[in-house]
């Protein structure tokens, strides 16, 4: 007489299974709890260049900081950025720059480049 084949729990497809939940949920997780990216320029270390700023002309960084001050300009705009606990950060903003609507006390990173001057003139802006 032949025998029935077992009627359990593939045990094989279980774990497929869980292992497919675990890759799903893992994946969600990081991307809603990822921070914003940033730009690929290096980020500007405001404890040691901030005296050296004329050495950084032509320089690329990001920045990233609470915009606390803004000036608007016929040839732009003057923001003010809060770094740190007392750091602070001038940046110029072109008026032909793109996504220039920015609000006060909100968080951005910076593009930015060092003019012959020293001055950090904004090449993009994303908020955080």
């Amino acid at each position: 007489m032949a025998r029935r084949a077992s009627s359990g729990v593939n045990s094989q497809a279980l774990l497929a299974g869980g292992a497919a939940l675990a890759l799903v949920l893992g994946g969600g997780y990081w991307f809603l709890n990822r921070t914003p990216s940033g730009f690929d320029a290096p980020e500007f270390d405001i404890v040691r260049d901030v005296d050296h700023q004329k050495s950084q002309a032509g320089n690329t960084n990001s920045v990233t900081g609470l915009l606390i001050d803004r000036q608007i300009t016929p040839e732009g705009q003057l923001a003010t950025l809060k770094i740190g606990k007392d750091h602070f950060l001038s940046i110029i903003i072109p008026s032909d720059l793109k996504g220039g609507n920015l609000n006060l006390q909100s968080e951005y990173i910076f593009k930015i480049e060092f003019n012959t001057d020293g001055v950090a003139v904004a090449k993009d802006v994303k908020p955080l």
